[in-house]
């Protein structure tokens, strides 16, 4: 499955060099990373709040016209051998998610590697990613990779003549049970085979040659495969008043993508559409409070918010997951009528969540029943 090729557009926010660090990084070893300004205003401890499901929804207008596939590999989640996870070749604008636990019983590694399948030299140029390691399941990683992903830009690129094959990424060595996740988007002038593997550690010097993999068989709780439109951009103007309103995300006012899984050929229904980038534009933001709540269990994650002249990373839950979809996480007190979101379902949480605006005489949400 392809998509055509697309002019890449430089990352919308640049981090300033003199902002100050959120001190909540130092506990996930990210300051050196990036630096983001502190709150525009403080935001009051959330109280709790039954009623946000009987919020007026906002019905953004959406456009999915950008040409980006995504090739998702979630399946097995636990491999317990050495091989092929997922493959499909693109050309153009693609993004690569891949969410995977070492269940081998020695260490191993998880490698992105893309393979010239044309008769012509094709230049893969890296636009932006995100990558993290954790040892068991923590929604932490989903955060960290975001956290990354976000301050990243363009990296040069490299020129695979035909036949020859790369390494676009290596997770490094992953003790058993550790999880790594993985966010590249690329681009490409011409074909170019994508693989995610998993390698044991002592299988690395041919780790190149997928001929010698086997293809791991999928397993049933999870998903992989290609999706096209792996970008939605929405825009919306907020209502004046004193109500309360809520954008949910990967529910079911938000359509899941369809794919197919290329190694199978069945039909995928992404749910939750994880590794789906949300450019998200409002009007009549100016003094509203935004809030998150988790409408689908755990979740802990990061957007990238443009208020004025200062671009700033948002974590979604500082030091916990949240949790209770009664008690919203205030994040930001929004200072401009025009505001510009980015927002990616984090890896290792659940989906859907709510973005909810309170209106800006409210100090405190109404306390639903």
């Amino acid at each position: 499955m392809t998509t055509s090729t697309s002019p890449y557009t430089a990352p919308m926010f640049m981090f300033p060099s003199t902002a100050r660090r959120l001190l909540t990084l130092c506990s996930v070893g990210l300051a050196p990373l990036w630096a983001a300004p502190a709150l525009a205003a403080p935001v009051p401890d959330p109280p709790p709040d039954r009623a946000i499901l009987s919020y007026p929804a906002l019905r953004p207008v959406v456009n999915t016209s950008i040409p980006v596939a995504l090739l998702f590999s979630d399946s097995p989640e636990t491999p317990e051998t050495s091989g092929l996870l997922y493959r499909d070749t693109v050309t153009g604008r693609a993004r690569v998610l891949a969410y995977h636990a070492n269940g081998l019983s020695t260490l191993a590694r998880v490698r992105l590697l893309a393979r010239n399948t044309g008769t012509q030299a094709t230049h893969v140029e890296l636009l932006r990613q995100g990558s993290a390691t954790v040892p068991g399941p923590d929604p932490l990683v989903g955060q960290q990779t975001l956290l990354r992903y976000f301050a990243s830009g363009p990296r040069l690129g490299r020129t695979l003549q035909p036949g020859e094959s790369a390494a676009l990424y290596d997770s490094g060595p992953l003790l058993p049970d550790s999880v790594v996740s993985l966010l590249l988007d690329l681009d490409t002038s011409g074909p170019l085979e994508l693989s995610v593997v998993i390698v044991g550690e002592k299988e690395q010097p041919d780790s190149l040659q997928l001929g010698n993999l086997p293809t791991l068989a999928p397993d049933q709780f999870h998903q992989r495969g290609t999706f096209m439109a792996a970008q939605r951009t929405l825009s919306f103007v907020l209502p004046a008043g004193a109500a309360p309103v809520r954008l949910v995300l990967g529910g079911p006012d938000d359509p899941p993508l369809q794919g197919r899984d290329m190694l199978t050929g069945a039909a995928q229904q992404l749910k939750g559409n994880f590794g789906v980038l949300y450019d998200i534009s409002l009007e009549g933001a100016a003094g509203r409070l935004l809030a998150a709540s988790p409408r689908g269990g755990l979740y802990q994650g990061s957007l990238l918010l443009q208020d004025g002249q200062a671009p700033s990373q948002v974590l979604l839950g500082q030091g916990q997951a949240l949790l209770d979809p009664a008690a919203p996480a205030f994040l930001w007190q929004l200072r401009t009528q025009r505001q510009r979101l980015l927002f990616v379902p984090a890896n290792g949480s659940n989906m859907p969540l709510a973005l909810v605006f309170y209106p800006r005489n409210t100090n405190r949400p109404p306390k639903g029943k």
